[in-house]
């Protein structure tokens, strides 16, 4: 189904091949034109609010969606009511899209769903301890060109924060881990794709040094994504408080690295939380999920996928690559091409969040 339209292509160099946007070095690579599926996952920060034309060069979701060739977008931070959804997105239902969607239970907060141009199957919401919070929703659709049946999950993991916030976002963790382990072992294609939360390494945030005591840069979190993916593509060992990190940093008793944003163990802006012992986590040796966009931009910086609405952080291009698609092994072999929808000025977004889109064949 990813055929006819072009592809929109946001952002592309000047004429003597210099970045034409803060973005274009690492926005796009591969070629869609060989692509038999392509997802795209994004958080759109409201739907009701991303489908609204803010400006007559701004036109919101929807046009972004007519333009981008995609045959699956994962929504993240819906924010409606099953209903609200239906109604902000009727222009693409009566296109052929269909909508599954997961709201949470309170109100007004996170909410994902699967919008979809093939029928979405066997779907399951939630995961233990999260059922009804808005936070994961999963399907199988039967794609083209061979791939046959893929597994779709839109994951909204907690942005965290201080105290109980931090709490949160471990419990989550700590309840993910084994899902994506089972999930692993049960489904030979399967992309969980969504806003994660978490920058895993350095090159996926611009002022990693000033965030490192932050919600989405803090050393278990990294840990968590060392323990998915792995350290990073051709590495072995984990970049937390490595040399460059923590260059007067001190090994502890128990042999861990203390540097200036604390230790791997030490939950750094939680208050009450209580790991398990599967919260202790190394880096996977031999991972069974890969970071595919990270696989297309080994050690680039970005390209990032969420700026602050606040100051100059757009137009200065400080991002953070926290949307992530991450496929299991079958799958991550058959991508073709991956891109950042990154809007070429500050008025042309419509979310906080920049569309990722990956092409499989």
């Amino acid at each position: 189904m990813s055929g006819m339209p072009p592809h929109s292509a946001p952002i592309k160099p000047n004429d003597d091949n210099t970045p034409g946007h803060r973005n274009s070095f690492a926005a796009s690579a591969g070629s869609f034109a060989d692509a038999s599926l392509t997802v795209a996952s994004i958080n759109v920060n409201g739907i009701r609010a991303a489908v609204k034309h803010r400006s007559e060069e701004n036109l919101g979701f929807h046009e972004w969606l007519k333009n981008a060739n995609v045959d699956v977008v994962l929504l993240q931070e819906v924010r409606a009511s099953e209903k609200q959804a239906e109604d902000a997105l009727k222009p693409a239902l009566d296109h052929g899209w269909s909508l599954t969607v997961a709201p949470a239970a309170s109100r007004g907060r996170a909410g994902v769903g699967i919008l979809s141009m093939y029928p979405v199957d066997d779907v399951e919401i939630g995961i233990p301890d999260f059922e009804d919070a808005g936070r994961w929703i999963e399907g199988t659709i039967h794609a083209g060109g061979g791939l046959g049946d893929v597994r779709l999950a839109s994951l909204y993991l907690p942005s965290g924060g201080w105290n109980e916030k931090q709490d949160e976002k471990y419990a989550f963790l700590d309840s993910l881990a084994p899902v994506l382990e089972q999930r692993a072992g049960q489904y030979d294609k399967m992309l969980v794709a969504g806003d994660w939360n978490i920058c895993h390494r350095r090159e996926d945030l611009k002022s990693w040094k000033g965030n490192r005591k932050k919600a989405g840069f803090l050393p278990d979190e990294r840990a968590f994504m060392d323990s998915i993916f792995g350290p990073g593509p051709g590495v072995t060992v984990s970049e937390i408080n490595d040399a460059t990190e923590a260059p007067r940093g001190v090994t502890l008793s128990d042999g861990r690295r203390q540097g200036n944003a604390g230790a791997i163990g030490d939950f750094f802006a939680s208050k009450d939380y209580q790991p398990s012992a599967a919260s202790f986590r190394g880096p996977a040796k031999d991972p069974k999920w890969v970071d595919v966009q990270r696989s297309f931009h080994e050690d680039e910086e970005g390209p990032y996928s969420w700026y602050t609405w606040r100051g100059q952080a757009f137009d200065t291009g400080a991002g953070w690559r926290i949307d992530v698609h991450a496929a299991t092994r079958s799958l991550a072999e058959r991508a073709v091409a991956a891109r950042t929808d990154v809007a070429d000025t500050y008025d042309l977004r419509w979310s906080d969040h920049s569309p990722v889109v990956v092409g499989f064949k």
